[in-house]
């Protein structure tokens, strides 16, 4: 029986491993050991403050008259 293997160079510690072809792992048996005890990123909480909702923005939006848009400055009470 034939076992085709890859000499693979460990992504952790350095060291060197044979992995079968149809493996995907890029850690030896050592340090993929290590890393299970930490927890997935999916379900890792993110340090710091939560962030909050984020306001909507209002825009305030003044009415004029086409009277207003008419008067001189002086008239509207803004001299130069």
């Amino acid at each position: 029986m034939d076992l085709c293997v890859q000499l693979k160079v460990c992504e952790g510690c350095g060291c060197l491993w044979y992995r079968t072809q149809n493996q995907r792992g890029v850690y030896c048996l050592g340090c993929d050991a290590t890393l299970k005890q930490f927890p997935s990123p999916e379900n890792r909480k993110r340090p710091g403050r939560k962030t909050s909702a984020t306001l909507a923005r209002i825009w305030a939006v003044t009415r004029y008259s086409e009277e207003d848009l008419l008067l001189p400055i002086e008239a509207a009470g803004g001299g130069v």
